[in-house]
């Protein structure tokens, strides 16, 4: 297994605009990513022309909708695009500008190269397991890169969903860094809806956080990004916390709906030992790893200091 890694200028692109995913969540993705590059909501006319923008590079060849694309069309629109709207095609590409510029960004610049081209051919989603590695870019601006996970979580999606009738084994999708996708609104909204839409295709969602108070921090008290962070927990069927330190506590109970005795359990728990809540029933879990897996997950490799051979 080789991860698939994405950086700015690398040797791989993924399209998230890929049609395999169906056109209903190809729409949804474009006005999630559109929204969150602009850092408000889209207006009703962004809206219908993102949808016009979709419709006419469709039309256009038999090569699939990019990023690019869109950008390209808002920007210098047509009739085409600006008759079923009812205005002059100048009108259009002024009132589209700003969400065209906002695109442009994740194409452009220190983000160019992986999300602004058809995906990268020969890419191998039949493996047991599938790693989208985005640590080239982790040290992006946060909204930059919650839009750059949201995008590549999209592709996997779509890829996934493409594949469902084919394949008889079910997957499981991983998103770490969680709060970094759901600290945008729109984008949130677009995690909330896809999870949804994946019950139907047998796919199980995980999603990792390292601290509930992230939760909190999307956004100021009773914000939509808050009610909608909490809104994820409460959907999710389980939930697995390991050792929280006691000011999180108050916290933790709160959002995780935890009795008395098992908030009391968290501060105690030792490495590999976990509460785990299934419903309205709880488990105390001790997780064991094999030798391959310890190093997988061994973060603290690089602090240690081992002698030479």
């Amino acid at each position: 297994m080789s991860p698939i890694a994405l950086s700015p200028g690398g040797s791989v692109r993924l399209n998230p605009l890929t049609p395999h995913g169906g056109s209903e969540r190809q729409l949804n993705l474009l006005y999630s990513v559109a929204a969150a590059a602009l850092e408000r909501p889209l207006s009703p006319e962004e809206k219908r022309a993102a949808q016009e923008a979709l419709r006419v590079l469709e039309g256009r060849s038999g090569d699939e909708p990019t990023l690019p694309g869109v950008v390209d069309v808002l920007i210098h629109a047509s009739g085409e695009m600006a008759e079923p709207l009812a205005m002059p095609a100048e009108e259009l590409a002024a009132a589209t500008r700003p969400m065209a510029f906002a695109l442009d960004q994740l194409c452009s610049g220190n983000l160019r190269g992986m999300f602004d081209g058809p995906t990268t051919p020969g890419l191998d989603l039949s493996a047991p397991l599938v790693v989208l590695n985005l640590r080239a870019v982790l040290n992006t601006q946060t909204s930059a890169l919650g839009i750059l996970m949201t995008c590549a979580t999209a592709w996997l999606q779509a890829m996934i969903e493409a594949e469902t009738d084919a394949r008889s084994s079910k997957r499981i999708v991983v998103v770490d860094e969680a709060w970094r996708i759901v600290s945008n609104l729109g984008i949130g909204e677009w995690l909330q809806q896809s999870f949804k839409l994946s019950r139907g295709l047998g796919t199980q969602n995980v999603i990792v956080m390292h601290r509930l108070s992230d939760l909190r921090a999307v956004g100021a008290e009773g914000s939509r990004e808050v009610r909608l962070a909490e809104g994820l927990l409460a959907d999710a069927e389980t939930k697995i916390i390991y050792a929280q330190p006691p000011d999180q506590l108050p916290q933790t109970r709160e959002l995780l709906g935890l009795t008395d005795t098992e908030a009391e359990l968290l501060p105690h728990l030792r490495r590999g030992w976990a509460l785990w809540k299934v419903g309205q029933r709880s488990f105390l879990v001790e997780h064991r790893l094999s030798a391959f897996e310890r190093e997988l997950v061994d973060t603290d490799a690089r602090m240690l200091v081992r002698p030479a051979v």
